[in-house]
């Protein structure tokens, strides 16, 4: 005979696993891509805001609700830009959605990156790196997106 403790455990067993059941395995993580950034007013010598414009798609059925978002972005190795941000819109199901952010400028690795140009020259290209990491609610798992490439400087 089962306990009160026991019946309400397998009770809470069930609903649990039938809700991870009922969770749609055709989930498809949203596509992010940057398409602006623009310098804000700097409120100090130390730190350069900018906004950066990200459109993120949603290839779901359903809308996605982001609780937060941090970034960075770097050139050659090194970290220039982050922010993080929890003033976010929803991921409408099947549209791509502009998502403004601010980050700022870290002046230590700007100082690096200038010491390294300085060492090397400047070539016709630099490398750049993307990391961001979304963080939906619900029992959606965090998604990190990584993009690294190689921006032309010259013609």
């Amino acid at each position: 005979m089962m306990t009160n403790l026991q019946r309400s455990i397998s009770i809470l067993l069930i609903v649990f696993l039938s809700s991870c059941a009922m969770m749609n395995p055709q989930f498809e993580n949203p596509k992010v891509k940057v398409a602006g950034l623009k310098m804000l007013p700097a409120e100090s010598l130390v730190s350069q805001p900018i906004e950066v414009t990200l459109l993120i798609t949603n290839p779901n059925a359903t809308d996605l609700n982001l609780r937060g978002i941090s970034y960075t972005v770097g050139l050659e190795n090194f970290d220039l830009l982050s922010g993080v941000s929890n003033q976010l819109p929803t991921l409408t199901a099947y549209r791509e959605t502009p998502v403004k952010i601010v980050v700022s400028l870290n002046p230590i690795q700007l100082l690096k990156l200038i010491t390294h140009f300085n060492k090397t020259g400047i070539r016709d290209s630099v490398k750049y790196n993307f990391d961001a990491k979304l963080d939906f609610y619900k029992f959606l798992p965090a998604l990190h997106v990584k993009e690294t490439g190689v921006l032309p400087l010259k013609k």
